[in-house]
């Protein structure tokens, strides 16, 4: 026998042998399955199911940082020009399950502004169907010009605590909404010139049509009590949103104010007045892909001032907004703002990072 005989020998006796081994062993368990996170696709992108669960999640959001340059009273004066600049954030969680009566939805949005170096709450709501409770945005449009300094109309955080109910499956792309809230934060409102007083109750309510070829259009109104007597502010909005071409699209809305005796309704500027009309014309022209272009104007008409410096006031807006890559902005804007005795011009520059 010669030696290869014998290797090739060996070796199947070997295996024969492994063989009967195996066939004695215990058979052996199967491997855990691994829940995998999975995509949900039916509240659209960003969500998954929470693993084990039929609820689905979303993570979300942005930061934003800014250097603003402010001329006061038109002239170079380093006594009263300002150089600012600011960061804020926020964090976004979004948890939605479907059920019998409708999405159960919750929501929380954590913000920091290092202006106030606080790290606060800014929304925390339930939803259930049409109803929702909690902080939240109310139901008003609060929709201004386009761009940094979009300035909102009328008094009041449009970011308050209460209740409210929007429906927006009226057909034809119509919807209706109303909200109670009790507010006891400053009222500010997100411009150059911001002032503030305390609210007790407020509510607002709004009807509309949106997502048609055109564009949309809504009537909304809000109400804030503030003693129950002479000071409470009403309000009403008209605003339309035209698609007048598919890089260029025009906002237009026509409000007015009533203060009561005006000691809690500001004009843009600040100054006390009974009562004020608000007239605003914005566009955006998306010139390529990443660049687009906006300008907006803004006039305020002071029907019974209570300041004796409450003039009519006009505003306006000039900026462009260019995306570097995917989720991130750098935006530029010039903004003024005149009376008969005043005016102010700012610079604003700001990069803002959204996921």
């Amino acid at each position: 026998m010669n030696l290869k005989s014998i290797l090739f020998g060996t070796a199947a006796g070997l295996m024969a042998a492994s063989g009967a081994l195996a066939a004695d062993l215990p058979g052996e368990a199967a491997p855990a399955a691994i829940d995998y996170v999975k995509v949900c696709d039916a509240y659209g992108a960003g969500f998954f199911y929470i693993p084990g669960t039929e609820t689905c999640l979303k993570f979300s959001g942005r930061v934003r940082a800014s250097a603003t340059y402010t001329n006061n009273g038109g002239d170079l004066n380093t006594a009263t020009d300002k150089l600012a600049s600011r960061v804020d954030a926020r964090v976004q969680f979004d948890a939605r399950t479907a059920s019998d009566i409708g999405t159960v939805r919750s929501f929380f949005e954590i913000g920091l502004d290092d202006s106030s170096r606080n790290i606060l709450a800014n929304q925390a709501f339930i939803q259930v169907g049409y109803v929702t409770v909690g902080r939240h945005d109310e139901v008003a449009d609060g929709d201004g010009l386009y761009g940094i300094n979009d300035s909102t109309w009328g008094p009041g955080d449009y970011t308050a605590t209460g209740a409210s109910v929007l429906v927006d499956k009226l057909g034809g792309g119509f919807y209706i909404g109303a909200g109670i809230y009790g507010n006891t934060n400053a009222l500010t409102r997100p411009t150059l010139w911001e002032s503030g007083q305390q609210a007790g109750v407020q509510g607002s309510a709004i009807i509309g049509i949106t997502g048609q070829p055109w564009g949309s259009f809504d009537v909304s109104g809000i109400y804030r009590s503030y003693d129950h007597d002479d000071n409470d502010v009403f309000g009403a909005k008209a605003t339309v949103n035209l698609k007048v071409a598919d890089k260029l699209k025009l906002r237009a809305w026509a409000a007015y104010l009533d203060g009561g005796d005006g000691a809690n309704l500001n004009n843009i500027a600040g100054y006390k007045a009974e009562n004020i009309t608000d007239l605003a014309l914005a566009a955006s022209y998306q010139v390529t892909d990443p660049l687009a272009v906006y300008a907006g104007v803004r006039y305020q008409i002071v029907d019974a001032a209570v300041s004796s410096n409450a003039d009519d006031f006009v505003y306006g807006n000039l900026g462009v907004d260019y995306q570097l890559a995917p989720g991130l902005n750098l935006q530029g804007e010039v903004d003024y703002g005149a009376q008969d005795d005043w005016n102010q011009l700012a610079v604003v520059t700001r990069l803002v990072r959204v996921w």
